[in-house]
């Protein structure tokens, strides 16, 4: 029996803010969700960011229409009926500031379905304002099966109880657009290929950036390996100096040791990549398929990024766009 719609105010957050579980029991998905009041318009009476049991129960149909319009759930293209069994204010103990209201809103609904859910589709836009609350973490679960997905602006939707090849595929694009949108790893990459010409040389130092930004993304997805990214990105930013520097210098290094050094920055790159995703996760069911294919989007972007410079430079037609820089052994 659905439970009666509630203003009462709950003071602690039983659950993260800025998150959400659905749980699948038969042809029902039964969901619970901390959203930020921040997102929401028309209800903040007072204006001072926080929405108090009074403004909840002042606009009870009112939030409830705002949050089913912002908020789809769909098993293939069944839309379901849904049922708001609670709604009510998040308050933290001993926070001064409750006195306001709260910060954050506790949404549990029941969503029905002629048949049960198995491709679960959620999309949203209840994003809050502030930087911490740009994002909703939502975890299904289904049987024995548990997966995560994180909503963010640019990705406002997610399918869960995917097959393998689709989760592939979809972390495949991941992979993609995060290294084309990746002002750095998009610096790197030219200045190795600005560094000399040559398709051997060229082939090498991908080849050794390749190979070792697999090896640290493999281990840092897999959480073998974990370094805060208030590391990670300054070192970046040194790899991509470096690079510059020894271009500039026209520093004499054989093929072999610019490729150990192009390695040693790929190490680091890698730790980047996985720090990047660390919010999204290994697919809960298919990590295998997921670390594959980010992987293999990561390989393709790269691809692209090489194959418009070599472009550029072939149509520009300076093969040696820098003065001769001493790889001793590109030619040996």
């Amino acid at each position: 029996m659905a439970l009666a719609t509630s203003a009462a105010p709950l003071h602690a957050h039983l659950m993260p803010a800025q998150s959400g579980t659905l749980n699948v029991r038969n042809r029902a998905v039964f969901g619970a969700l901390s959203i930020p009041v921040s997102t929401l318009t028309g209800f903040d009476d007072d204006g001072n960011g926080r929405l108090s049991p009074l403004e909840l129960q002042r606009h009870q149909a009112a939030l409830q229409q705002q949050i089913s319009s912002r908020l789809q759930l769909r098993n293939g293209t069944d839309p379901g009926t849904r049922e708001f069994l609670q709604l009510s204010v998040e308050l933290v103990e001993n926070d001064p500031a409750s006195a306001g209201g709260g910060t954050h809103l506790l949404l549990l609904v029941k969503h029905s379905f002629a048949h049960v859910p198995l491709q679960l589709n959620i999309r949203t836009d209840l994003f809050g304002q502030h930087g911490a609350e740009q994002q909703l973490s939502i975890k299904a679960m289904h049987d024995s099966a548990a997966e995560m997905a994180v909503l963010r602006a640019r990705h406002p939707d997610h399918q869960f109880f995917q097959r393998p090849l689709h989760v592939a595929a979809q972390y495949t694009a991941l992979g993609i657009e995060h290294i084309l949108t990746g002002v750095d790893h998009v610096l790197f990459v030219l200045t190795i290929l600005a560094a000399a010409a040559g398709w051997r040389y060229w082939l090498t130092v991908l080849t050794s950036f390749t190979v070792a930004h697999s090896i640290t993304l493999a281990l840092g997805m897999l959480n073998v390996v974990r370094v805060p990214s208030g590391i990670v990105e300054p070192l970046i930013v040194a790899s991509i100096v470096l690079m510059l520097v020894l271009n500039i210098k026209h520093k004499a290094t054989s093929l072999r040791t610019r490729a150990a050094i192009v390695f040693a920055c790929g190490l680091l790159h890698g730790l980047g990549f996985a720090s990047s995703i660390a919010d999204v996760g290994l697919h809960g069911a298919h990590k295998l398929a997921s670390l594959i294919g980010f992987n293999l989007g990561i390989e393709l972007g790269q691809g692209m990024i090489a194959a418009a410079a070599l472009t550029v430079l072939a149509l520009t037609h300076r093969p040696n766009p820098i003065p001769p820089l001493t790889l001793s052994a590109v030619n040996s």
